[in-house]
């Protein structure tokens, strides 16, 4: 077949290890992109994201020899910048495209569609019988070179990847794909992959996950990832978080993908880090995401290393996000998680320790940030108490959480739980509820006030949305806070500073604008 016009269409995707929801933009359409022009460079590709079309009359106009869609939420939250693309929005526009080529890509193809916690995934079989005429379980980025390269016929939607050989070139080729994004100049922010993969594979990983799915880990060389970001710095990108990965603080490890539990090696996050910095000297935002709690209570010392050397070269309001999930010996014990009570206190007391040092856009260096999900096997009443005391004896140790995020569990396509064939109904609705609302009530708005008290100035913030009187404004980066401010302005607005008022809600401060800058 004769493609020489391309839709990327990205419906956003969230997984354990990659977000691509705005104002983020992920590895898929990027790596595609470099795949494809790889091959021939005059190939015009256009770049949409599900919004974009939502909200135009794109739909009347969609003449493409090849569709790709990119799409998958494994982990469903709440999101601002945009809306990920629900399974009937993918069946419905596979339909109206008779006329091309159609492929599906990311979690979706591989896992299914996730609309949200406590309910069954999507199976991709019904994406497969619903007129795609390829799901990719693969790398997409393989499978199009392949295909531009020899035909679809010696294309393989299952191949996966070995190494980052063909990853390191195709991303520096993709890299101008980010200025057809609609953030591109304003808050757009690219996640960046390190490795593949999670070190605890070898024990099967957490119950749910499906970062363990994909076997065993694979690095990618520090050479890569900054020749990467230089490229993406020459077209226009100036913020960047490392976050598809499942532990920022085992990069470089020797032990990856032979121990559990690999030991940091710091000395190889700071040639990285100072890599980036080297080569992007001019970037905005520097961050991380995942952290895995069990690293640190295991090698406290070469831990905080590793933390030290990341916030030598970082930008402020870092976040690292422990994947905790529940505090219960039962449930720890049924699931394989990480921590118990006593080890993740001793993780957030590390990196309180170096990290809640207030920097210069008015927000602590980097403060951990806590996963639960709600429903994992050997859950009971108990679970509640071991959480919520949990979060007493943070507020009792005077430490700071950045965010708590609370899922019900999702039980993904070829992970363990749902091998074990548990039921997802939610058994103890009235304490999930009771817990809830002791969360977002008091243990949030009294840690937002510890975090950013009243009077604080914040920089560099982004017009997300405006409502009843009201716009959202966030700085860029990993879970930035949500400052409400009354008046109307054009979304992607930037306000240079704003005064915190005070607590708004379990998630978001009252600010008021103290300067703007023409950007």
């Amino acid at each position: 077949m004769n493609f020489k016009k391309v839709l990327i269409l990205d419906g956003y995707n969230d997984e354990p290890g990659g977000l691509g929801v705005p104002p983020y933009i992920d590895i898929y359409p990027r790596y595609i992109a470099g795949a494809i022009w790889s091959v021939d460079k005059d190939i015009k590709i256009r770049y949409l994201t599900i919004d974009q079309l939502r909200n135009s009359n794109l739909k009347n106009n969609l003449n493409y020899d090849l569709v790709i869609f990119s799409a998958g939420v494994v982990v469903p939250g709440k999101y601002i910048g945009g809306k990920p693309i629900t399974g009937e929005e993918l069946l419905f526009y596979a339909k109206i495209m008779n006329n091309s080529f159609k492929v599906l890509v990311g979690p979706s193809a591989r896992w299914g569609m996730g609309q949200e916690g406590g309910k069954e995934a999507i199976s991709p079989l019904l994406f497969r019988k619903a007129g795609f005429d390829v799901l990719i379980t693969g790398d997409p980025e393989i499978y199009f070179h392949e295909l531009f390269k020899y035909g679809e016929s010696y294309a393989n939607p299952y191949k996966i990847r070995e190494n980052y050989n063909e990853v390191d070139k195709f991303s520096i080729i993709g890299s101008k794909i980010i200025k057809q994004h609609p953030n591109y100049g304003k808050n757009l922010i690219v996640e960046i992959e390190t490795y593949r993969g999670c070190a605890r594979w070898i024990t099967g990983g957490c119950s749910f996950c499906v970062e363990p799915l994909r076997g065993k880990p694979i690095t990618r060389s520090k050479e890569g990832i900054v020749n990467e970001i230089n490229a993406l710095c020459n077209n226009g990108a100036r913020n960047f978080r490392l976050g598809r990965q499942a532990d920022i603080l085992v990069y470089g490890s020797n032990k990856i993908g032979e121990e559990e539990w690999p030991i940091p090696n710091y000395d190889e996050l700071e040639k990285l880090f100072y890599g980036i910095r080297y080569n992007c000297p001019n970037l905005n935002v520097l961050h991380i995401d995942n952290v895995n709690p069990g690293t640190i209570s295991r090698y406290p010392n070469e831990s905080k290393e590793a933390l030290i050397k990341i916030i030598k070269y970082h930008t402020p309001g870092d976040v690292a996000a422990f994947g905790i999930e529940s505090l219960d010996p039962k449930v720890i014990k049924n699931n394989n998680l990480k921590v118990s009570f006593d080890e993740a206190i001793k993780a957030i007391e590390i990196v309180n320790s170096i990290g809640s040092i207030r920097g210069y856009n008015g927000m602590p260096e980097l403060l951990p940030g806590i996963n639960f999900i709600l429903g994992l096997p050997g859950e009971s009443k108990e679970t509640y108490r071991y959480n919520k005391e949990f979060l007493e004896e943070i507020i009792k140790r005077k430490l700071l959480v950045r965010r708590v995020n609370i899922r019900k569990l999702l039980a993904i396509e070829g992970t363990r739980v749902k091998r074990m064939n548990y039921g997802i109904k939610d058994k103890n609705e009235g304490l999930s509820k009771s817990f809830l609302h002791y969360v977002r009530k008091k243990f949030d708005p009294y840690m937002l006030s510890l975090i950013a008290p009243k009077g604080t100035i914040l920089k560099d913030l982004w017009v997300e949305d405006c409502q009843d009187g009201y716009c959202y404004a966030r700085q860029v980066g990993s879970y930035p806070l949500i400052i409400l401010i009354k008046g109307k302005y054009p979304r992607l607005n930037y306000i240079s500073e704003v005064k915190v008022l005070g607590v708004h809600s379990s998630r978001s401060l009252l600010g008021e604008p103290v300067s703007f800058l023409d950007i």
